[in-house]
């Protein structure tokens, strides 16, 4: 599988890997979850919706070979350590879900 493929298929999911979750993370905060935040807090509330709904899609589409596409994906991603890519997949839709809440309920 040709990373482009996989690009395509996930682009908004491509772009949160690629501009936040890389190698170089720290630069937006010393963890992982702040480079999400740091997501939530820079990419439009569709983005983060298609984003969610890319997860959604590779977790389906790619049940067998997850972590071969996620690293197709963006070989140089930062995971937190111990995890495999269906629990950070997870990781990463529970912390997309409850920052769009939180916007959400900031915005009431």
């Amino acid at each position: 599988m040709l990373s482009s493929d996989v690009t395509c298929a996930d682009p908004d999911l491509s772009h949160l890997l690629g501009a936040y979750l890389h190698q170089d993370f720290d630069i937006v905060g010393p963890t992982p979850g702040d480079a999400v935040r740091a997501f939530l807090r820079d990419d439009p509330s569709d983005a983060i919706a298609a984003t969610r709904a890319d997860i959604a899609r590779m977790q389906l589409a790619h049940a067998r070979d997850l972590d071969d596409t996620l690293r197709a994906l963006e070989p140089g991603q930062s995971r937190p350590p111990g995890m495999d890519a269906g629990a950070f997949l997870d990781w990463l839709d529970d912390l997309l879900a409850a920052g769009t809440h939180a916007s959400h309920r900031a915005a009431e």
